[in-house]
């Protein structure tokens, strides 16, 4: 007898995860696979498309290996804000430009020559890692490869592209693009051309949960051509969907390689000189759009640390039991620069405060501590901050006991540890249920007793102060 399941596609920059999702919410099998990011000179990231196709083929094959698993609708999330330029055939034309490519930062100024009521309807901070500078930096320096591209298409939206022949994208990845109206809630023609680009090029866009196609791309492992497929999300999005966050005052603090803090909005709010991100949701209804803070150095710094210290996990964490404040050492955590709030890619880390006095024990305990006040002073930036009572924490990130009281006491609010396994692979799959026609199961969350900050907080609070004035201090130079 056979289980009928929703299987989600996670493209990720590093590696697929795919999961079967049953229609009472659980999870009966996941399988994952990786594949190389390419970095041909400093700053830049690069993977070719059908390395991704190859690892979600294997991974398709593994997840659903028993032969007892029937699958009804499949939905794909992936990377964010990255470029793949195709062809009529919808054959890549180069690699893939990633999110993380650094090489668009002078194509950045043609959007900062954009009249202000043009720049006004991004609603989002200038980076050169997403889609729109990518696509321009592709027009000035390969030309030819330019002129032959039919379409842009996202990393999540080539998958989808192999699976059904169809062509489109969907809000979530689109509002990250910068080539997108927040306001209007549609692409920004005059912005596309205001900075050379052909609008031409951008895909049309369907919503998240519909019925994009079906599957034609034959040989693919124990899926029958005619499954429907959703036109799917960004990873975030996707991820919020298996969370289930919908309250605009209930934020979800996600930590792992780097942090995201993301807060639901009900109607887009654009502000001058944004800091923050603001992104469509992939909700149908209710909550969507969301405002996040990316931090990049979370996970990434603390393992960095760990090494150069030679400590293991445990060791590290432990730090964060010792009393406030490091013997006098603050440490910011820019070691590839940084997102929210300073919004600068050349900033560095440092120790500050070292002296004689200080050991490995203070290098550690500054860095964990670094790592949080970071991550408050994201959230800060969030439209409305001050109005948070309490957060959500999920990520695997969050793990170690002492590190979930460190944060709960630098934020000052009580933390309520959730957890979904593989979330962004699971809000995926409930997007096949959506384009499948059939009722959307619940997501597999469980919940770990709640985090309460401690006596330290007010401790931390003259400490968060001396850090963000290091950070602000760093990032201006």
């Amino acid at each position: 007898m056979t289980v009928p399941v929703f299987v989600g596609i996670d493209l990720g920059t590093s590696g697929v995860k795919v999961v079967a999702l049953g229609l009472d919410g659980t999870v009966h099998a996941e399988a994952a696979r990786e594949y190389p990011v390419r970095s041909p000179a400093p700053g830049q990231a690069e993977t070719h498309p059908a390395d991704w196709w190859d690892a979600v083929v294997a991974a398709l094959g593994e997840a659903l290996s028993s032969g007892r698993l029937e699958v009804a609708g499949i939905g794909v999330d992936g990377q964010m804000h990255g470029l793949v330029l195709a062809d009529e055939d919808g054959s890549p034309i180069r690699p893939a430009l990633l999110w993380a490519d650094s090489r668009a930062t002078s194509e950045v100024s043609a959007w900062q020559a954009l009249p202000d009521e043009l720049l006004h309807k991004l609603a989002n901070p200038l980076s050169p890692g997403m889609t729109g500078p990518l696509l321009l930096w592709v027009r000035r320096n390969e030309p030819a490869a330019y002129e032959r591209a039919h379409i842009a298409l996202l990393p999540k939206d080539w998958v989808r592209h192999r699976l059904t022949g169809d062509v489109a994208t969907d809000p979530s990845d689109a509002s990250a693009t910068l080539l997108w109206d927040v306001p209007g809630d549609r692409w920004a023609d005059d912005v596309v051309r205001g900075v050379g680009l052909d609008p031409g090029l951008l895909p049309p866009v369907r919503p998240s949960g519909e019925r994009a196609g079906v599957v034609s791309a034959r040989g693919l492992p124990r899926v029958d051509v005619g499954v429907p497929v959703a036109t799917g999300c960004a990873d975030t999005a996707a991820a919020l969907l298996a969370t289930g966050l919908t309250d605009p005052l209930d934020p979800q603090i996600s930590v792992g390689t780097g942090a995201q803090i993301v807060r639901p909005v009900h109607d887009p709010v654009v502000t001058p000189d944004p800091r923050t991100h603001l992104y469509r949701s992939a909700a149908a209804e209710g909550a969507r759009w969301y405002a996040m803070a990316a931090v990049q150095n979370a996970g990434l710094a603390l393992d960095w640390v760990r090494r150069v210290l030679g400590l293991g996990w445990d060791e590290l964490y432990a730090a964060a039991e010792r009393p406030p404040g490091a013997d006098g050492v603050t440490f910011v955590p820019y070691l590839t620069g940084e997102r929210s709030p300073v919004l600068n890619a050349h900033a560095r880390g440092a120790w500050l405060g070292l002296d004689l006095a200080g050991d490995r024990a203070s290098l550690a305990q500054a860095a964990v501590e670094g790592v949080a006040f970071a991550i408050r002073h994201a959230l800060e930036a969030l439209p409305s901050a001050s109005k948070l009572e309490h957060a959500r924490l999920v990520g695997g990130g969050i793990a170690a006991p002492a590190f979930r009281t460190l944060l709960a006491d630098v934020l000052g609010m009580p933390l309520h540890p959730i957890g979904v396994r593989s979330a962004s692979a699971v809000g995926a799959a409930m997007l096949a249920a959506s384009a499948a026609g059939l009722p959307v199961p619940p997501p597999p969350v469980t919940a770990d007793p709640v985090v309460h900050p401690t006596h330290r907080a007010k401790q931390y609070e003259p400490l968060y102060h001396r850090y963000r004035d290091h950070a602000e201090h760093i990032a201006a130079k």
